[in-house]
């Protein structure tokens, strides 16, 4: 690019830029939402085992992602 579009193009940021509306800083924070509810352990371990092994679950993504992979390095052999 050329100096003269560079800096027009900073000028024109910097314009676009101010015509943001400040935030209100002075207003401080917002006030808090309600506190976090704590679950069981137990409860979220039973969901992950209703989900079953971890191997059925990823098993179809990791066989695809072989199956990416060797198409990648077909690509690239070519």
């Amino acid at each position: 690019m050329r100096p003269l579009a560079c800096v027009a193009c900073l000028i024109g940021c910097a314009a676009l830029a101010a015509c943001a509306p400040l935030p209100d800083l002075a207003a401080g924070r917002a006030a808090p939402g309600p506190a976090a509810v704590l679950v069981p352990i137990e409860g979220i371990l039973a969901q992950a085992d209703a989900i079953g092994p971890a191997e059925e679950v990823t098993g179809p993504v990791d066989a695809r992602a072989a199956r990416l992979r060797a198409k990648a390095a077909r690509l690239r052999s070519q």
